[in-house]
């Protein structure tokens, strides 16, 4: 008897993080789900980025995989041409050349158990946390964390260099006022600066502009600003277990390929 050993397809791979991460709950802004390529595509082979860089795809040229699955959403926008270059949508170009099928999962993941927001609070070791940031007029869901810190600031700084570096790191408030509550959100979470101060004596988010600062520091919040990618990285890992998980097997971890844009 010959046995044939199943290969998924792009579509059953999505289908299967679907069941995890729930993107139907993601941001409405959020083009989460299959981006570029063929449903019924096998999926022999699969790697994970956390976004789809110039270097993610130069790799993927020279090794090509049959499905990418991405953090950071490829095309943000609508396109109305797909020529070669250097651009979102010239990335887009080389891996349907490559043959490589895209896949998005984005705020669904920052919100999923286990997600984003899930492994950044766990990294800091915040305690009984608890989701925050929904917005259903708004389209988002709870993209952020909030739990137990009780210390000072200054210890919250200091945690956050061990574990995510101190490079770019930015504080904003007293390092010897009391912390009882942190609230995390990865990646760009200045909007919800105003919920956070109702339930929280810091956030730990990235991307803070000066006037989002004073306005909470007007509010009682500190601020602690490790940036954009930094407070994302420690899901990366979460989402490469989660994807090989749902792909069988092993998988090709392309996160190390970081779209740091500061130095």
């Amino acid at each position: 008897m010959i046995y044939h050993r199943f290969v998924p397809t792009v579509a059953s791979i999505v289908s299967t993080l679907a069941e995890r991460t729930r993107p139907e709950y993601a941001a409405s802004w959020d083009p989460v789900g299959l981006q570029l390529g063929d449903p019924a595509a096998q999926a022999d082979s699969v790697a994970v980025c956390h976004e789809v860089t110039e270097e993610v795809v130069s790799a993927l040229e020279k090794e090509p995989v049959d499905l990418l699955v991405t953090y950071h959403p490829l095309l943000f926008e609508p396109v109305n041409r797909i020529l070669a270059g250097r651009s979102p949508s010239a990335r887009a170009f080389r891996l349907l050349a490559a043959g490589v099928n895209l896949m998005v999962s984005h705020t669904d993941f920052d919100a999923a158990p286990g997600g984003t927001a899930d492994a950044l609070a766990s990294l800091i070791r915040l305690r009984d946390t608890v989701p925050f940031g929904a917005n259903e007029a708004e389209g988002l869901p709870a993209i952020g964390r909030v739990g137990l810190f009780e210390a000072t600031l200054g210890d919250l700084e200091s945690r956050i260099a061990e574990t995510l570096g101190s490079n770019g790191l930015r504080v904003s408030g007293d390092r010897e006022a009391s912390v009882e509550r942190v609230a995390v959100v990865p990646g760009s979470g200045s909007g919800l600066i105003g919920e956070a101060a109702t339930i929280a004596d810091a956030l730990v988010t990235g991307d803070v502009s000066h006037h989002r600062v004073v306005r909470a520091l007007d509010l009682g919040l500190s601020i602690v600003d490790p940036g954009h990618i930094a407070t994302e990285r420690p899901g990366m890992a979460a989402l490469v277990a989660l994807v090989a998980d749902a792909a069988g097997g092993r998988i090709v971890d392309l996160t190390d390929l970081d779209p740091e844009t500061w130095t």
